[in-house]
């Protein structure tokens, strides 16, 4: 008798080890002072829905506490910016998630300023007066020759929108584009500053070599209208994505499967807030402050053998010809590429000759000598990259950009010399 009292015990604890336990993290995410928090419960109920697992949400302004409580174990998962640095941590990335954008608005239309004469003439307001956004501040500066002292900078949440100035006022942000101090200013009569044409825009443009300084982020183009018909036209500047990171030791197969919900639910995501119709999941396209998790490697490695693979007996002659033909094919190209970047080397030489004449220039007539021989150089370039004989890639983007500062320099030197000029005749 006494066993079969038992038996119900045991079909109890049976049945409670079959019942999956919902799994439990903590979220930590790194947001600004004024902006309004995109709908991170979007993401809680995406991953709850799939993987039955709580996210539980809570939120810094300091990145460094947020590195050092998911280093500390205190939290399990880290939103934050992608120039974040590594140092010693072992810290890993899931997904690349929504961009912080350079946003530059100003109470005046400033269109033909240029970006350095915007913050030293101009009441700068930051957004955010974070680490991470001084590292990208900095480089903007040297970027772009500003002189950091000349700046007259307040916080945003200091910026009476309401208050009519007749000083040039800016607000500068490194932030979301739902930012609520944003939309304010998109509501009033406030204006978007372009860093640059947007006709320059994979031409060698002064944002593309400010991103070659700092490569944790990329161009970016706020489009004509998204704020209640503002900008009234595209704005070229520059973003840096948020990124989703944990520690290397989490589970390789939650890892996975957290990859794998967030890209796969996009377009739900979006249908819950149309931000996230920014989201860019092209890990290449990236680079990335943390290398990626084992686990998300293996989501984005996780096409099946193709169907050839089991019949590759039948098949194997076919392979073989098509080594053969891609080697010929690959060992053409790679003729083809270094003879386009010896091309390319000619045109740097020519002019690195021309930099080199002009500063042992010591008049006029020679220094419009030099102009003249620099854009018929830049004539032949184009010519030869019409013709297909030179690379469209960041070697000739790189030497546009020299071009560029190259002319700048030559007319500076012609002006200055005119102006002596006159000086001594008077």
């Amino acid at each position: 008798m006494k066993t079969y009292i038992y038996i119900p015990l045991l079909i109890i604890v049976l049945l409670s080890s079959c019942i999956k336990d919902n799994k439990s993290l903590k979220l930590l995410k790194v947001t600004e002072y004024s902006s309004s928090k995109v709908t991170d419960t979007s993401l809680a109920r995406i991953l709850y829905k799939n993987n039955d697992l709580k996210i539980n949400v809570t939120y810094t302004l300091s990145e460094d506490e947020a590195l050092k409580q998911l280093e500390n174990k205190k939290v399990d998962l880290v939103i934050i910016p992608n120039n974040a640095k590594k140092g010693e941590n072992d810290f890993r990335t899931l997904v690349p998630l929504l961009p912080r954008v350079l946003m530059i608005i100003t109470n005046k239309k400033v269109n033909t300023m240029s970006v350095k004469d915007l913050f030293e003439k101009g009441n700068i307001y930051f957004e955010d007066r974070s680490r991470l956004d001084s590292i990208v501040f900095r480089k903007l500066y040297y970027n772009f020759d500003i002189d950091e002292s000349k700046i007259h900078s307040n916080l945003a949440k200091k910026l009476n929108i309401n208050e009519k100035s007749k000083n040039l006022e800016v607000y500068v942000g490194l932030t979301h584009v739902n930012n609520l101090k944003v939309k304010k200013l998109t509501n009033s009569d406030w204006y978007f500053f372009s860093l640059d044409n947007i006709d320059n825009y994979r031409k060698g443009s002064k944002i593309e070599g400010f991103t070659l300084m700092n490569a944790s982020g990329y161009p970016f183009i706020i489009p004509m209208s998204v704020y209640k018909g503002k900008p009234k036209k595209s704005i070229l500047t520059y973003a840096i994505n948020d990124v989703l990171i944990c520690r290397s030791d989490l589970d390789d197969d939650l890892a996975y499967g957290i990859t794998q919900t967030i890209i796969e639910n996009k377009s739900h995501l979006s249908e819950m807030n149309p931000v996230y119709n920014l989201l860019n999941f092209d890990y290449d396209s990236q680079v990335l402050s943390f290398p990626k998790h084992k686990g998300t490697k293996q989501f984005l490695n996780r096409d099946e053998p193709p169907i050839w693979f089991k019949y590759v007996k039948m098949v194997w002659p076919l392979i073989s010809i098509s080594v053969v033909v891609f080697g010929i094919f690959a060992s053409l190209r790679q003729r083809l590429k270094r003879r386009k970047k010896q091309n390319i080397e000619e045109y740097y030489n020519s002019l690195l000759e021309i930099r080199d004449n002009a500063e042992s220039a010591e008049d006029a007539d020679s220094l419009i000598a030099i102009l003249r021989k620099l854009k018929k150089l830049r004539s032949h370039a184009m010519k030869s990259l019409a013709d297909k004989k030179l690379d469209p890639g960041e070697s000739f983007n790189i030497f546009l950009a020299l071009f560029n500062d190259t002319k700048t320099d030559l007319i500076d030197s012609l002006r200055e010399l005119r102006l002596k000029n006159q000086e001594n005749k008077a």
